[in-house]
């Protein structure tokens, strides 16, 4: 694998010799100095941030950004607090207590350098990236995801004087990220709004719409719509996981482990789906449409098996969160 460092900003350095008195022109301390009489032509200025890729591979998971001494999620100065945030005592490394004079300067230096400092200026971010950090261990989203949504956020910020709310613009970009990481267990809109609305923010499905259609021109667009086979993984799982599955097998005379009827219905929606393209599925919704091949699979597998089917429109919409009808239709 070859690892490529691209650099934004490369300058131009033509210039070979001094133009004082022609001597060599060598690079010390960032700065390109002349050998013979000392004298500092010109700055070398190092780029911030790099990304490291992979050049035969050109997926997104590939792409690593590398930032030195910042971070995209976070707001605030480098380094950490002085002891614990909020400690009153303060001790040296050893566990023993400073001297007072010590405490003093110590406490001073502490409270001079209190969260206040840190975010001024910043507040509105401060606020946004907790409530991302918050949101991304509710949904257990991924490191990259958290990241790559407050990137968006920043960027967005920086192409718009103002935005129209800032809580559903957050929103979107971690629905936005989610699209861009391509995992194999996408969340969906309503899921982001209700995480939202679970903390006490009035953040509804069409306000990550409305922000979506209205910033995404700041964003990539070259991202591919999920497909139903997307989805699958996930909501097998939520099925599985229903409290009536067991009774439902014992009810029906089913005799196969859960496991097992996981994998033949994962291969039948797999089949299914393999069948039905793209022409068929008529620009339906991957998420609902997925649902519903569930319930099919399930019926298929029952006839083939010469047995009763086990899964219900009921238990597929509560595991779901699928409307009933829209599974029948």
């Amino acid at each position: 694998m070859v690892i490529i460092i691209i650099n934004q900003n490369e300058r131009d350095y033509d210039q070979e010799f001094c133009p004082e008195c022609g001597g060599n022109i060598i690079i010390n301390s960032f700065e390109r100095t002349c050998s013979e009489c000392g004298l500092v032509i010109s700055e070398c200025l190092v780029d911030t941030s790099y990304l490291l890729y992979d050049c035969n591979n050109k997926t997104n998971l590939n792409k690593q950004y590398v930032a030195l001494g910042g971070r995209h999620n976070f707001i605030g100065g480098l380094g950490t607090f002085i002891d614990y945030e909020k400690s009153k005592y303060l001790k040296d490394k050893s566990g023993k207590l400073l001297p007072p004079d010590e405490q003093k300067l110590f406490r001073r230096l502490k409270k001079n350098y209190s969260q206040f400092v840190r975010i001024k200026n910043h507040e509105t971010e401060f606020r946004i990236f907790n409530i991302l950090n918050k949101i991304a261990a509710y949904l257990s989203l991924n490191d990259n995801i958290c990241k790559t949504a407050a990137y968006f956020y920043r960027k967005i910020l920086k192409k718009e004087n103002k935005v129209i709310n800032n809580i559903s613009l957050i929103a979107f970009c971690i629905f936005y990220a989610a699209r861009n990481e391509s995992h194999n267990a996408p969340i969906t809109i309503n899921e982001i709004a209700q995480a939202f609305q679970s903390f006490g923010h009035r953040v509804k499905p069409r306000l990550i719409l409305r922000d979506g259609i209205k910033y995404k021109k700041h964003l990539a667009s070259d991202l591919i719509p999920h497909k139903s086979e997307d989805y699958l993984i996930r909501l097998i799982d939520n099925v599985i996981k229903h409290k009536d599955l067991k009774k439902r097998l014992k009810k029906k005379e089913v005799y196969w482990k859960i496991n097992l009827f996981q994998m033949k219905l994962m291969n039948e929606c797999h089949r299914i789906l393999k069948n039905l393209g793209m022409k068929e599925r008529g620009g339906r919704n991957p998420f609902i449409l997925a649902g519903a091949v569930i319930y099919l699979a399930d019926k298929l597998l029952a006839k083939k098996y010469n047995q009763k089917s086990i899964l219900t429109q009921k238990i597929i919409a509560e595991a779901t969160k699928i409307a009933e009808y829209s599974i029948r239709d």
